[in-house]
């Protein structure tokens, strides 16, 4: 009984159990779950060479060499390597093994198998995704240092220049125009310097609240791009935490990006409220939409990105979309306890359910 309670444990966490000899590397016993783990009959894992011979290419010298060092210095050891199953799939195993020797050589092998293939496929998917974060990081501080450099200094060099060339003017109507129109490039120069700030931390967020920052986006979308927002936003807590405001404005900043590369819409409708348990935050756009099961979902930057954020404050996105159909994108982040005590009415944000087309 102790035996089919062990053996059925084996089963469900996919360990297999086997025992092979050291000389000829020839497997003497597997369990049943050999046949469950790569699809072989048990009958050919007991033929010579039956190891070797299903080791993935890039791993077999490095595990075949691995397994005679270590059984001839260690009683006990691990080892990890690939295997190809019988329908091609590549299964990760990780090897705990005991030696058993003889006048104290290695006689006899006997060890567990453990199905890693999950966590290594989850390993190097964390790994991509790390990377392609961090050269989207670099990227976007690529962007600003050439905006910075090309644009802002340039402009400010001139702005020096014409400001040095000022005291030679002698015409006082030549000096007001000239007057004016420095003005006006300083003007332009501190809205590009504020567009680029807000891009990198919008300072709304941290002194007005989530609700704020959003309609200030939407504003700022409208009024660039050719693309009309509307906005509904409802009462809202003024005691959010930081990391969940963040959160939801960068889910929302994103979703909007992607509606005016991608989706090619006229219009997007944003909406933005809270209940007693979570912030609900929904976009939805009338552009060309996109197949569910494309490449769009499954390795998209953007998408990627947001569920990463959610997954680390516990929230869910759903999404929903179909070619030529629009794509709706509805966001949940649970609240603490105790972050709803205090709701605001902040001005024409405050009459329930607030509908503005900006």
């Amino acid at each position: 009984q102790e035996a089919e309670r062990l053996q059925r444990l084996l089963n469900v966490t996919r360990v297999l159990t086997w025992e092979a000899r050291f000389s000829t590397s020839r497997f003497t016993s597997v369990s049943e779950q050999a046949v469950n783990m790569l699809g072989y009959p048990a009958e050919e894992w007991y033929q010579l060479d039956f190891l070797p011979v299903h080791l993935h290419p890039d791993d077999r010298e490095r595990a075949m060499a691995e397994y005679v060092q270590y059984s001839n210095t260690q009683d006990n050891f691990e080892l990890e390597y690939r295997m190809i199953a019988k329908d091609g799939r590549v299964v990760w195993l990780h090897n705990l093994v005991s030696v058993i020797r003889e006048h104290g050589r290695p006689k006899t092998i006997q060890g567990f198998s453990i199905d890693i293939t999950e966590r290594k496929l989850n390993e190097a998917a964390l790994s991509d995704l790390s990377g392609r974060l961090i050269n989207a990081q670099e990227e976007e501080r690529r962007r600003v240092a050439r905006e910075l450099h090309d644009d802002l200094n340039q402009r400010m060099a001139l702005l020096s220049i014409e400001l040095e060339q000022i005291g030679q003017v002698n015409d006082l109507t030549e000096l007001h125009c000239q007057l004016e129109s420095l003005q006006i490039q300083a003007r332009e120069i501190s809205a590009d310097i504020h567009r680029l700030s807000y891009k990198l931390h919008p300072a709304k967020l941290d002194h007005l609240g989530l609700a704020a920052a959003v309609k200030s986006l939407c504003q700022e979308l409208s009024a660039k791009k050719s693309i009309d927002v509307e906005l509904q936003l409802s009462e809202f807590p003024t005691n959010l935490p930081k990391d969940l405001t963040l959160c939801v404005f960068r889910i929302a900043q994103e979703a909007l990006g992607n509606c005016v590369r991608h989706s090619g819409a006229d219009k997007v409708r944003l909406t933005l409220g809270t209940n007693s348990n979570e912030i609900q935050l929904s976009v939805s756009d009338d552009g060309c939409g996109f197949k569910m099961d494309s490449e769009i979902m499954k390795k998209g930057l953007g998408f990627t990105s947001m569920r990463e954020r959610l997954r680390i404050v516990g929230g869910e996105m759903q999404v929903h979309s179909q070619p030529m159909h629009g794509t709706l994108i509805e966001v949940s982040v649970p609240l603490g306890r105790g972050e709803t005590a205090f709701l605001s009415r902040p001005n024409d944000l405050s009459r329930g359910l607030h509908l503005a087309q900006l």
